[in-house]
């Protein structure tokens, strides 16, 4: 009795040594290293049952020409506006309808259905009298503010001076902007062209004074929506499928936004074993996991003269209607001269290597290569077969993208062209510094966003001696 509790101790003893050389072993095959916190669309949502939605009619007399019927061109403003009051109150429980010009009015349910008559547009009284001569944009943005949690609709022409997008008048637009923006909230831009039978008003010229132009037969109208990304979606689901459900070229989006975006490909589990290459996931002794932390750790044998490299798509990750312009990574490779996991017990050597890899970006289908061991002394030819190496690189969004100004471009004309421009007897009208109203907003996009952790990738690997 007294021997076989001996050996049972024994066996015990040995199998417990066992395993905790097993888990060192296991420990040491990597060095120590920290890992950027995994950050996902920090859009705060409001999922209350409330969700009020505040919309907002530009009466300026500019508008008026909309709603209008232009013979042989077909009227989206009045089908699309139509419907508006439909696709507002899916989006939230309860709708509130405002008119501005230089200041704000509320209208009243049974008056909506006004927006699409001529009268709406109209003032019998003096110019001092009439609020439709002015499109002040900024006050809608100033209660989107006010109201964070709401959805707010503008529906606006968006034809604005210089003077209006300078100084302290460009401050009461931007700064409301930039407090949406940094709350998680985004800005989409519907652009739709119509037939237009009325005159635009407020056009520049040379000698100072503006103009008005009564020849146009078309000229886009916007919709602007300030919110929760999924309540702009939904907006966007619901004129496309209602009015451009074959990709209308009168029909034009982009979204503006400080959280572009929308996942973590490790949180999601994008990469897989054949993310790396075949000729490596299919080599004897290739290992791919993702570990407690979240990172995708692959664990190979490879030769000198491959090359590897992950393919990564911006649609696995970027809201769609916006766009990043700038990527960035922060890579750091350490080596061990222990190349076999159970020999290693020395500590890790970090290298001096500031440049590794590359990222090389298709824009034709947005796609990212980054390209593993690019640089002189980093390349694979130049390591070690006695050694062990690991590394690890994290992928950023560093800055939204401008997407949204190249989209609309054919339809902005700037104050210094406009008169030549409207000397020229257009049919189609172009928006009044459109582009540079975008580039603002983007700017202010650009000002409110913080650079996003994309992906975490580590490679722990031994390299042939061929």
């Amino acid at each position: 009795m007294l021997n076989n509790s001996f050996w049972r101790m024994i066996g015990l003893f040995l199998y417990v040594t066992f395993l905790s050389d097993v888990v060192n072993a296991k420990e040491q095959c990597s060095p120590e290293y920290s890992l950027p916190e995994f950050q996902i669309n920090s859009t705060q949502e409001d999922n209350s049952d409330e969700n009020p939605v505040f919309v907002y009619f530009d009466g300026s007399l500019s508008m008026k020409g909309f709603v209008v019927d232009q013979p042989g061109q077909k009227n989206l403003y009045v089908s699309v506006i139509d419907d508006l009051q439909q696709i507002a109150e899916n989006v939230g429980a309860k709708t509130y309808y405002h008119k501005f010009g230089n200041k704000v009015a509320p209208i009243k349910e049974n008056e909506i259905a006004r927006v699409i008559k001529p009268t709406f547009y109209e003032c019998k009284g003096s110019v001092a009298e009439c609020d439709n001569q002015y499109t002040a944009l900024q006050l809608p943005f100033k209660a989107a503010k006010a109201n964070i949690d709401g959805t707010y609709i503008i529906v606006t022409d968006l034809f604005l001076e210089n003077k209006q997008l300078v100084g302290s008048t460009l401050s009461a637009l931007t700064k409301p902007l930039k407090s949406v923006l940094k709350k998680g909230k985004s800005v989409g831009i519907f652009g739709v062209m119509s037939s237009f039978n009325g005159k635009i008003w407020g056009i520049p010229t040379r000698e100072g004074p503006t103009m008005a132009y009564g020849e146009a037969q078309k000229r886009p109208f916007y919709i602007i929506v300030i919110g929760d990304q999924k309540n702009i979606n939904q907006v966007r689901k619901n004129l496309e499928e209602q009015h451009f459900i074959d990709g209308d070229e009168a029909y034009k989006y982009a979204l503006i936004t400080s959280s572009p975006v929308s996942q973590n490909l490790n949180q999601a589990k994008i990469f897989k074993e054949g993310s790396i290459g075949n000729k490596i996931s299919k080599s004897e002794g290739f290992k791919f996991e993702y570990l407690d932390n979240g990172l995708a750790h692959y664990k190979f044998i490879t030769s000198k003269k491959r090359s590897i490299k992950f393919k990564i798509k911006e649609t696995d990750f970027i809201v769609n209607g916006s766009s990043i312009s700038n990527y960035r990574i922060e890579e750091t490779m350490w080596m061990n001269k222990e190349k076999k996991c159970r020999d290693i017990e020395e500590p890790w050597r970090k290298t001096t290597h500031e440049k590794i890899s590359k990222i090389v970006y298709k824009p034709e289908g947005k796609i990212i290569d980054l390209k593993m061991f690019q640089y002189k002394g980093v390349k694979l030819p130049d390591f070690f077969s006695k050694f062990r190496y690991f590394y690890l690189v994290n992928l950023y969004a560093d800055q939204p993208g401008n997407s949204s100004k190249d989209i609309f471009a054919e339809w902005s004309i700037r104050d210094s062209e406009a008169q030549d421009f409207t000397d020229e007897n257009p049919i189609e009208f172009k928006t009044l510094n459109l582009t540079k109203i975008i580039k603002i907003l983007n700017s202010v996009a650009n000002g409110a966003f913080e650079p996003k952790l994309i992906a975490s990738i580590a490679l722990n690997f031994e390299v042939e001696k061929k």
